[in-house]
């Protein structure tokens, strides 16, 4: 079964898109079998996987995005499926193993145009459809928008862990706190379709810094992060495992050259000086999957 992430903060502007997208190809480049789900009606981890083009051709049938399994009449979440996204000019696949449920700007309407048939809450129908796939991946990395709204409730249901942007800023600390008050309160709200689904609250896993220029002093923030972990641990409100990533991402230009080529940093590290930043999102990667595999053994070994 695979493992499933949320990446949110609900401070926007942290690098959550671009440390989703280069963990997750990352990991495919490992070996690991991974479906990036695109939330964030702006769309940023499908454009930059597809590139602008191909994105664009691709909404010639509106059932190709997230959007239509939401719909009665749409398609289902299989059907979404885009196969080895990363793809050269010749449409020839670079990279194996990392699949996306694109995103288009329309998803918004999910909040207040789309009425729901099911019965049941968005976030529940999408775990039912979930169930469907997720046995084909080792990791599902869900990009959130810097909201509580539907599309990162159903995310957020669905995980297993959730994974915080931040930048080595006060806003971003701010944007921790209250995620942390959010996710507990949706707790307490989904509680029921949980039980009624066998779905497990996410536990944080972690914290990852982002765009961090050298030679910038970043101790104070992170000693006020470190406080906020340690009391929300302390009130059994996130795991005391939870921490920030000692890999720090790295400020680097090439990520906008990146963007723009439709690639991964630890793709584009073959064609330019850029391979700094990929070690940093590789070892990033690393600590992800020995999180989660060491969680996944020492619940193997509890049964």
């Amino acid at each position: 079964m695979a493992v499933k992430i949320s990446f949110l903060n609900l401070k926007g502007g942290v690098g959550k898109t671009s440390l989703l997208v280069n963990v997750a190809s990352c990991l495919a480049y490992m070996g690991k079998r991974v479906l990036v789900v695109d939330f964030d009606a702006q769309s940023n981890s499908s454009i930059w996987l597809m590139r602008l083009d191909r994105w664009n051709a691709l909404g010639r049938n509106p059932n190709n995005f997230i959007l239509s399994a939401f719909k009665e009449e749409g398609a289902d979440l299989r059907q979404c499926i885009q196969k080895d996204i990363i793809r050269n000019a010749d449409d020839e696949k670079v990279l194996s193993g990392l699949d996306l449920i694109p995103a288009s700007f329309r998803l918004m309407d999910l909040e207040h145009e789309v009425s729901n048939p099911w019965g049941k809450p968005f976030y529940a129908h999408f775990q039912e459809e979930l169930t469907e796939i997720e046995d084909k991946y080792d990791y599902i990395f869900f990009d959130c928008p810097p909201s509580f709204f539907i599309t990162s409730q159903c995310a957020i249901f669905s995980s297993d862990h959730i994974m915080v942007p931040a930048n080595p800023d006060a806003l971003s600390i701010i944007g921790f706190h209250l995620l942390v008050d959010k996710l507990e309160s949706f707790n307490k709200q989904s509680y029921r379709w949980r039980q009624e689904l066998s779905v497990p609250e996410p536990q944080i896993l972690g914290i990852s810094l982002n765009a961090v220029k050298l030679g910038t002093n970043i101790e104070i923030p992170i000693e006020r992060f470190n406080a906020q972990i340690e009391r929300f641990a302390a009130q059994g409100k996130i795991p005391e495992t939870a921490c920030i990533f000692p890999e720090y991402i790295r400020h680097s230009v090439s990520i906008g050259r990146a963007v723009m080529q439709g690639l991964p940093m630890v793709l584009m590290s073959k064609r330019e000086a850029s391979m700094t930043v990929a070690e940093d999102y590789i070892k990033t990667a690393q600590r992800i999957v020995s999180l989660t595999t060491q969680e996944a053994a020492a619940t193997f070994g509890s049964n």
